[in-house]
């Protein structure tokens, strides 16, 4: 596998070491960075490249971690035959990020309704399978032999709430729009830019 911060700062801001395990198979693997290779004069330059090649098992859930700051921007690509994996990686914000796979935007897995977040990736759409869990902060997605994953920030934030409600007093009391209102209302933001994605019961969580 290699992957890459394509962030601006990807020469002077340090990411590593990455760590990459998958409970399954017991596998861990420390990556660091490329060796400096730039030189200012006499003294070298300070410089790394955040490109990281990996040995990794096709097989299994992989969880990532950056030592630093993940990047907003990455590529990753599994250079193989054959195999897929499902990736995991925390970020430390509260935005959340969208897939494209081989140029192509991929949206997240279904609601779950009793998980309270989208469904798990399983990798039955394929490459670039994803979801975004909001509050907990993580990415997982699905690569394939031979697919590009590129993961891009999203402007949007994610979170759950819960009501001391029945489902029906909340329909009775204007339900998503006037939820939504309300939200706008108090963020000083247009309702047009929030989206709900499940209503239900326990006792009303949106």
């Amino acid at each position: 596998m290699l992957f890459e911060s394509l962030d601006a700062d990807t020469r002077d801001r340090s990411v590593q070491p990455v760590v990459i395990t998958n409970e399954l198979t017991s596998y861990y693997n420390k990556l660091n960075s490329y060796m400096d290779h730039v030189w200012d004069g006499f003294y070298t330059g300070q410089i790394r490249l955040s490109r990281f090649p990996s040995i990794i098992e096709t097989i299994g859930y992989h969880n990532l971690k950056y030592t630093g700051t993940p990047p907003n921007n990455a590529r990753y690509k599994l250079i193989s035959d054959v195999g897929a994996i499902t990736i995991k990686i925390h970020y430390p914000n509260a935005g959340s990020y969208s897939i494209e796979a081989d140029g192509v935007y991929k949206d997240y897995t279904p609601w779950d309704k009793s998980l309270g977040r989208h469904s798990p990736v399983t990798g039955k759409e394929g490459c670039g399978e994803n979801r975004f869990v909001g509050i907990e902060n993580f990415l997982e997605f699905y690569l394939t032999a031979g697919c590009t994953v590129e993961v891009i920030p999203r402007d949007a934030i994610m979170t759950s709430v819960r009501m001391e409600w029945t489902l029906a007093e909340f329909y009775d009391s204007g339900g998503v729009t006037t939820f939504t209102d309300r939200v706008a209302a108090a963020l000083g933001v247009h309702g047009s830019t929030i989206k709900t994605v499940a209503v239900y019961e326990g006792s009303v969580i949106v």
